[in-house]
């Protein structure tokens, strides 16, 4: 398992807006959200895309959240889809920190 930084990923993987819900949650700054559902429509917009390009956001373990390549059924909190493919057989995870002021 590769693990990369946020910025790593956010640099590398651009990613591709949610055009079904205009209230997506993972936006940048005021812009349109990118966190595709794990049902219905936006569920089946995620499927149809280049598995190379899916990401899923889920619940470790330990109580963390990551970003992991691939499409996932565990602990899967929403899928992300980049414009650029990760490389073929990668496992990449993006560990997601939280501020600790919180």
């Amino acid at each position: 398992m590769q693990t990369i930084t946020e910025d790593e990923f956010d640099d590398r993987y651009p990613l591709v807006t949610n055009h079904i819900n205009p209230n997506a949650s993972w936006a940048f700054g005021n812009g349109p959200g990118c966190l595709f559902e794990t049902y219905g429509e936006e569920l089946a917009f995620v499927r149809s895309q280049n598995p190379n390009t899916i990401w899923t956001l889920v619940d470790g373990d330990d109580g963390n959240q990551y970003v992991i390549s691939g499409y996932h059924f565990v602990n899967r909190i929403g899928y992300l889809i980049s414009t650029i493919p990760f490389p073929e057989d990668a496992d990449i995870e993006v560990p997601i920190l939280f501020d600790s002021d919180e």
